[in-house]
């Protein structure tokens, strides 16, 4: 098995999103003849799933050494603790301040900028005790891992490989959002990261034709388009803890909202598009909307001003691993997407492996196509509330329960993005001679 380094601060047994394109990744790496050794963080406050780490092929080696005190920390046995379902009426919890609203935009580099050094010792300690790696490959966010990366592949001479889960100097959310002092620093940063690079994999095509546009003295076969993808074994690894049963009682028809409502989804449109189906004449008593993730005291008040908030459900926290049980009792899964075309919800991929109807909510022509080369679902505008509204009348006069044919699209399942990488892997290792760390 050939290996390389994997600089990845988020990884199982971590939950967040940011840990889960690696471990797909680290998973069906194997089967074109590759495996990770990662460079791992984790932190006394981090959630964890220990069956996610127990989902880690037995071919992955993990050094939990990335921040300083990762090697302490022990994550619990068992599965994860639901959150405790909220009220019907919560409290209204006070506004973030100031700081804590603009901490990414005057902090780009997040938290971990302040273990760069340790991260570096660490990595070096790695491929020391590694020295058959033959390459250099970074998980980002956190984006201060980069500069980790581009400095080792810099002292070792083996090619990197950066995998921008989300756009950095050339976001559109959030560029404008920085003030000059962090924009010109993240634009500095990211440069000599990327010209250390032997290539740059973003998750979307239209972030990487930015990233060329962006970078047009470097060449463009620098950068490439890896999908955010789904594993649909993974979505099922805890079935047997999965709950059963209607989402609703008494039972009626559900939309499965698999999300955050926070800061770039704000929801309003599917607060007026549910306005129109009740208008219709579908109410609360046969059709609710289902949220397994944030559902902020502002968009409960939106929906009691606009009279639908009976259709808000707060559902408790979901481990992937049953994720495939959950989408199972839903009649229609529904994305609600970012104002912008470089970024594709990672849920997209979860629900493309599902054979439920799915909804999406966006202004993104290439989630569009895919979406239509994938069958069994429809895309609308965000500022088209009318035909959500339609969208969603339409699946409930199908009625419950109904499944659907839907196609692979190529590089959407977790097994064709690892042999996208493989190849990646394949070119960069042939590129460069290894100097040593």
């Amino acid at each position: 098995m050939r290996r390389f380094l994997y600089i990845s601060p988020f990884f199982p047994p971590m939950t967040r999103v940011g840990a889960l394109r690696p471990l797909k990744f680290a998973r069906h790496l194997p089967a074109s003849g590759w495996a990770p050794v990662v460079l791992s963080d984790l932190r006394p406050g981090d959630d964890v799933d220990p069956r996610l780490e127990a989902a880690v092929p037995a071919s992955t080696i993990v050094i939990r050494d990335y921040g300083r005190a990762a090697s302490e920390v022990r994550p619990s046995a068992g599965r994860p603790k639901a959150a405790p379902q909220p009220q019907p009426q919560p409290q209204p919890k006070p506004k973030p301040g100031f700081f804590a609203r603009r901490a990414e935009d005057l902090n780009p580099f997040g938290a971990h900028v302040f273990g760069v050094g340790h991260a570096l010792r660490a990595a070096r300690a790695a491929l020391r005790a590694h020295p058959s790696c033959e390459a250099i490959m970074v998980n980002a966010d956190p984006y201060a891992a980069m500069l980790v990366g581009a400095r080792l592949a810099r002292e070792s001479g083996l090619p990197l490989i950066h995998d921008l889960r989300d756009p950095w100097s050339c976001c559109e959310l959030r560029r404008g959002l920085r003030p000059a002092p962090q924009r010109a620093l993240v634009d500095r940063a990211e440069r000599w990261a990327v010209e250390a690079a032997h290539t740059v994999i973003l998750n979307t095509k239209t972030a990487c034709r930015d990233y060329r546009r962006h970078y047009a003295d470097l060449p463009a076969s620098r950068f490439t388009a890896i999908y955010n993808h789904g594993d649909p074994e993974l979505l099922r690894l805890g079935q047997a803890d999965a709950e059963g049963g209607a989402l609703l009682d008494p039972p009626r028809f559900v939309v499965l909202f698999m999300g955050n409502f926070r800061r770039f989804v704000e929801g309003a449109a599917v607060i007026q598009a549910l306005a129109r189906v009740r208008a219709a004449g579908v109410g609360p008593d046969q059709l609710g909307l289902v949220i397994t993730g944030t559902l902020p005291a502002e968009l409960r008040e939106q929906a009691r001003a606009a009279g639908v908030e009976g259709m808000l459900h707060d559902h408790p926290f979901v481990p992937v691993l049953e994720l495939g049980a959950l989408m199972d009792r839903a009649d229609l899964l529904l994305s609600f997407s970012h104002p912008t075309a470089q970024r594709i919800p990672a849920k997209i991929y979860d629900y493309l492996v599902s054979d439920r109807p799915l909804l999406v909510i966006a202004d993104n022509p290439e989630l569009r196509e895919l979406v239509a080369a994938a069958g069994g679902g429809e895309v609308h505008a965000l500022d088209a509330p009318e035909a959500v509204a339609d969208a969603i009348l339409a699946a409930h006069a199908a009625g419950r329960g109904r499944r659907i044919e839907r196609r692979l699209v190529e590089g959407t399942d977790s097994p064709g993005a690892a042999r996208q990488l493989a190849e990646i892997l394949e070119r960069a290792a042939g590129s460069s001679p290894r100097r040593g760390p």
